[in-house]
């Protein structure tokens, strides 16, 4: 068979579906109208009454998992949600929700422009995609022999401001990010010997405290998603929506100031780096 003919032939195999499935949902439709939903079920339970028996954080891992959630997985994720709630206007993807908002972007727009930047490999949900993995392959390891290889390969001495040694650990400027380490604390203190992820990474953070290198915000999210079943790509999505509502409060914030309420930067404020591409501009916020 010549090439073309089977190209033909893969093309003719290759048949769309007749509609859209899935196992998430299950709509059954009204006596009177099909294209009216009388009733819905999320993983087998009655939507109506998930909303009378079941809190909002249940129903969210249900969806992604399966399964309803034991209590001490509720209480884990709430906590991880105060905790990651606002990333505060020093995270860029804050202040690019606020730039658009002091702009007078419209207000449906705000949001997105700021997780289109949360979606980064730096503090982002690609590194807690990135940490998930860490973590899951390393569990076996010891600690120790991790730290060892990966500080032979880092080079922490021509990085200025953030460190991350590996997705989800690192200093701040020089220094453990307190911040998070006291996020580690809160969160982590009263879990039990069996989340084996948590442990390992109580471990590892304690054996880079030496090399003043701790937790980030985007590991301690990686270790309580790898506890509650969640995937890397699911992980990914979580760490968005956990951040979410402090994007757009600050965004929306800023739609009531004028243009000047934000600081434009200075030439002298702009690094330009003739190695890379010649025109990319770093700036110094």
């Amino acid at each position: 068979m010549t090439n073309a003919k089977k190209n033909r032939q893969e093309k003719k195999d290759f048949v769309y579906a007749d509609k859209a499935q899935t196992n998430i949902l299950l709509e059954l439709p009204s006596d009177n109208n099909p294209y009216v939903t009388k009733t819905a079920y999320l993983h087998g339970y009655d939507v109506l009454e998930l909303m009378a028996k079941k809190s909002f954080v249940e129903t969210l891992l249900l969806l992604f998992t399966g399964e309803l959630p034991p209590p001490e997985k509720v209480k884990l994720l709430e906590q991880l949600m105060v905790g990651l709630m606002n990333p505060g206007p020093r995270h860029p993807a804050v202040k690019a929700a606020m730039v658009a908002g002091v702009s007078k972007a419209n207000a449906e727009h705000l949001l997105p422009v700021g997780l289109t930047v949360l979606g980064g490999k730096s503090n982002g949900a690609k590194e807690v995609e990135l940490a998930m993995i860490f973590l899951q392959e390393n569990k076996e390891k010891l600690p120790e022999e991790v730290v060892s290889q990966l500080l032979k390969t880092s080079h922490q001495e021509t990085v200025q401001g953030e460190f991350h040694l590996t997705p989800g650990f690192g200093n701040n400027y020089g220094s453990i990010d307190e911040f998070a380490d006291g996020l580690a604390a809160q969160l982590f203190n009263a879990v039990n010997n069996s989340a084996e992820v948590i442990a390992w990474g109580k471990a590892f953070n304690e054996t880079l405290k030496v090399h003043d290198m701790g937790w980030l915000k985007t590991g301690i999210a990686a270790a309580v998603f790898c506890e509650l079943d969640l995937s890397p790509r699911q992980g990914n999505g979580f760490f968005q929506l956990l951040c979410a509502p402090g994007i757009l409060a600050h965004g929306v914030e800023q739609t009531h100031k004028p243009i000047t309420a934000i600081p434009m930067l200075s030439d002298e404020q702009h690094v330009y780096t003739p190695e890379g591409d010649v025109n990319e501009v770093k700036a110094h916020s």
